[in-house]
């Protein structure tokens, strides 16, 4: 229980800073290196909140063909292929759902 109450602290520590930091330091100038990897951040975050469930799907049932497994790879394909994100997850969305419906959870 405790280490959920500091995960949550953490969490939002790092989301208030983040946020508060530009009217903190309104000087502040990042090189474009910099931004360059602040912009891979919400990409990098996502699959990590993706990564966990996906994976322990195929590792419960003992295969890699799980619906969840086949709509992220699908994902991934399309994201090589530079789609829009909205596409990306309507499209991955609506996978996911067929392929539960033919495969089956």
């Amino acid at each position: 229980m405790m280490i959920n109450l500091l995960m949550i602290l953490g969490m939002i520590t790092v989301t208030w800073g983040v946020r508060a930091l530009p009217f903190v330091l309104p000087d502040i100038r990042f090189s474009p290196a910099v931004l360059n990897v602040l912009n891979c951040v919400p990409a990098a975050v996502l699959a990590a909140l993706v990564a966990e469930p996906v994976l322990s799907s195929a590792v419960e049932q003992g295969t890699a063909l799980t619906p969840e497994v086949l709509a992220a790879a699908l994902c991934v394909f399309m994201g090589l292929m530079r789609l829009p994100m909205l596409v990306v997850v309507v499209v991955g969305m609506a996978g996911y759902w067929g392929l539960r419906v033919f495969i089956g959870s």
